[in-house]
């Protein structure tokens, strides 16, 4: 009885230790964040001086490399959508013909519904495939788009995933520090990977809203954008007009 307590005593310590350690990472993580937050002033930059040969090289290269990291990334979510399908289909399956149902199976299908959510938004922005509610977009000339979507990443999504970014911290790292689990005791103990994805969002939709707000800002200073990865539109192309 005495080994079972002083063995779990010992796993409790390891496991403490383990969790304060990641949320040092995580507070080092935040100092990061802190340091290249300037950055998100470059498209205000490029604005007003968008003749620098140095501005324009930078940009370019932020853009090329956000828009490959984000159009990678929803290549490898888009693998999760078939796994959710049958994870869920086959839990439906199973709980309906044979009256069995399993924590760890029923878990999944969030876990990878979230997943496919918090991960793929930063492509599916790229895309351009967000629900937009202004239904004049369309209509309106490159420049005019580019103004828009320049403006709302400052006024609305940049300011909204700051936030996310700022409430998701203490409760994010708490989950970190106890490893965080499932509330059932058969579930799936990663709660804590599953709150992760939170404060991932919001830092890849603050990336590639960056990439778009320099696209807008080159479109508004009358100069070319760079390519961008295949299968995915040209933004504040006059062509766009005509479909």
């Amino acid at each position: 009885m005495a080994a079972t307590s002083a063995h779990a005593k010992r796993r409790l310590i390891h496991k403490m230790n383990i969790g304060d350690i990641i949320a040092n990472l995580g507070t080092a993580f935040q100092a990061i964040g802190w340091v290249f937050l300037p950055i998100l002033l470059l498209p205000l930059i490029y604005i007003f001086l968008p003749n620098i040969r140095a501005l324009q090289s930078v940009s370019k290269a932020i853009i090329r490399t956000i828009d490959s990291f984000s159009y990678a990334l929803g290549e490898v979510t888009k693998w999760l959508l078939p796994l959710l399908v049958l994870t869920v289909a086959f839990t439906v399956f199973a709980l309906s013909i044979f009256g069995q149902s399993w924590t760890k199976l029923f878990e999944s299908a969030d876990y990878l519904h979230a997943s496919v959510i918090m991960l793929g938004a930063a492509a599916t922005l790229l895309a351009g495939q967000h629900v937009r509610v202004d239904v004049f977009h369309v209509q309106m000339s490159a420049k005019t788009r580019a103004l828009i979507d320049f403006m709302g990443y400052y006024a609305l999504l940049l300011p909204v995933c700051l936030i996310i970014l700022w409430n998701s911290q203490s409760f994010v790292s708490f989950a970190w520090r106890i490893f965080e689990g499932s509330s059932d005791a058969d579930g799936i103990r990663g709660e804590f990977l599953l709150k992760t994805l939170i404060p991932i969002f919001a830092v890849t939709m603050i990336l590639q809203g960056l990439a778009i707000a320099l696209r807008a800002a080159m479109c508004l200073s009358g100069q070319d954008r760079p390519k961008r990865p295949p299968h995915t539109p040209q933004f504040f192309a006059e062509q766009e007009l005509e479909h």
